[in-house]
């Protein structure tokens, strides 16, 4: 029990230094009510009535101020450039301003890409090169820029300062780089060495061209850390998996084809095959259609056909999870699938009732990508908070509600907890985002005087460490809870009149 008291005491002490409301000015309640309308026509908010009762509630300065300060918000940045007098990657740390809109990592990127402000650095990056894209999916960052970074002076060294910009900023691991949408090798063209997810460089120039030679010149079996797609347990999207890659030969397709035949390592992470149970890969062919795009044509055995199961297995994610493990590879744009029939022929008839006689990439289907959430419940002692994983819609414009109504749902695996009372309904607990905060409103029914003080400490903290993993968001730094729309000094045995913080000390691997 004392471990607890003096994790919440630290916590609570830490977000009271951080934000300071008395001084902050009240916003009118219409300033409130256009805020939550804005961000709900956006997707991010499922109902009408978020905060309910919040219109007839008296005016809250410490809410109302919390909302106001969410507009505009600061982050620490540090961006790697190139000093020539050291010979070294060196950092020029950055304060940024954003909006409650921006997204932090392509802020981030573009300021790297305008290069540096002290006058002793050097920038790596041609000049014009621009971002197209980010995507952040899990621990993993992928940044697609246009042709111009190939004309980078070294490209190596350029690539480097990207990966540590962003694994600086970012409580990320790897990042992938893709130029005009392919995967960028370690030379720039189809012949180089595939690089797969990059992990942070040494600043030394030295060693960053020892790591390059490294690569080049390892022997015929070559290791990628790349991901490879699965499905979920409803067959309903594909989830990228992480793992290493041996690679013979320069065989990058047959590698990963393989590594996808044998099925996802992390089974309780909710990840299934997606490639009928038998099934072996016995060619393969690089082609080049008539437009100039090029390809990969892929040969099965016949039990891709024979093998199928429709309680488990579903043609479109299938074919997907081929599409997104290989295209992006150099001279992989889209792929074809063939597979043996009973006679030993190859065709591309339907295995069930998808035509496979035409060419598949990234666009050609409506492929639904998703992403892990972690959130967390008690263990069996209620001593720690461990993690389980859900799967939702990569797409998802509104996490921090689902990860709310997964929590209420409960534990799926044994010795897990609930958290969260018995009498909390889905979609009882909502939660709004401004800025760095988390807005989460909890009903009185919530009743926490009945949880006992290891009872709340739990469920709060197993709201605020699933909202704050950075596996689920990459902004919410804090979460400020209010009871029936109103901000609380007193909830059973704790104070929720400020902020709480993310608290890794009760969580449990």
């Amino acid at each position: 029990m004392d471990r607890f008291i003096r994790a919440v005491a630290v916590t609570v002490v830490s977000a009271a230094l951080a934000v300071v409301f008395a001084s902050c000015s009240a916003m009118p309640k219409t300033q409130v009510h256009e805020k939550m309308e804005i961000q709900q026509s956006r997707g991010e908010v499922t109902k009408n009535d978020f905060f309910k009762g919040l219109g007839d509630i008296e005016q809250d300065e410490n809410l109302y101020s919390i909302l106001e300060d969410g507009d505009v918000y600061s982050v620490d940045a540090v961006l790697y450039f190139y000093n020539p007098d050291t010979n070294k990657l060196e950092p020029e740390k950055r304060t940024i301003n954003l909006q409650k809109t921006d997204q932090i990592l392509e802020v981030v990127i573009n300021q790297f890409l305008h290069g540096p402000k002290v006058k002793k650095l050097k920038h790596v990056v041609s000049p014009k090169v621009t971002l197209q894209k980010v995507e952040r999916y899990g621990n993993v960052v992928g940044v697609y820029l246009s042709k111009e970074f190939l004309e980078s002076e070294d490209i190596a060294i350029a690539r480097a300062a990207l990966v540590n910009t962003i694994l600086e900023s970012q409580e990320a691991k790897y990042v992938k780089i893709y130029v005009e949408g392919r995967e960028l090798t370690h030379n720039g063209k189809d012949d180089g060495q595939i690089l797969g997810l990059l992990t942070k460089y040494p600043n030394d120039v030295e060693q960053i061209r020892s790591r390059e030679l490294e690569l080049t010149s390892q022997g015929d079996v070559k290791y990628i850390k790349r991901e490879i797609y699965f499905q979920d347990r409803e067959r309903r999207f594909l989830v990228p998996e992480i793992r290493d890659i041996p690679v013979s030969q320069g065989k990058y397709v047959e590698a990963i084809v393989g590594e996808l035949i044998k099925g996802p390592v992390n089974g309780n992470e909710g990840l299934y095959s997606t490639i009928p149970s038998g099934t072996q890969l016995v060619d393969v062919k690089f082609v080049k259609d008539a437009d100039s795009s090029k390809g990969v044509e892929l040969y099965f055995s016949k039990e891709f056909k024979l093998s199928f199961n429709k309680e488990a297995n579903s043609e479109t994610l299938m074919v997907g999870s081929l599409v997104y493990s290989l295209t992006g590879l150099p001279g992989v744009d889209w792929i074809r699938i063939y597979y043996q029939d009973e006679n030993g022929e190859y065709v591309n008839t339907p295995v069930v009732s998808m035509g496979l006689n035409r060419r598949f990439d990234k666009d050609s289907l409506p492929f639904q990508l998703g992403k892990r959430i972690k959130i967390y419940f008690s263990d069996k002692d209620a001593m720690n908070l461990v993690p389980e994983y859900r799967i939702i819609s990569r797409d998802s414009k509104d996490i921090a509600n689902e990860i709310l109504n997964e929590l209420i749902e409960g534990p799926s695996q044994e010795g897990h907890m609930a958290v969260i009372p018995s009498n909390i309904s889905v979609g009882d607990i909502k939660a709004y985002v401004s800025g760095q905060t988390a807005f989460v409103n909890l009903p009185s029914k919530f009743n926490a005087s009945r949880l006992g003080s290891t009872g709340e400490i739990m469920a709060l903290y197993a709201i605020v460490n699933s909202l704050t993993d950075p596996v689920n968001t990459d902004n919410v730094r804090q979460i400020q809870f209010l009871v029936d729309g109103k901000v609380t000094h007193e909830f059973g045995h704790m104070s929720l009149a400020d902020p709480f913080v993310r608290n890794p000390e009760l969580i449990k691997e």
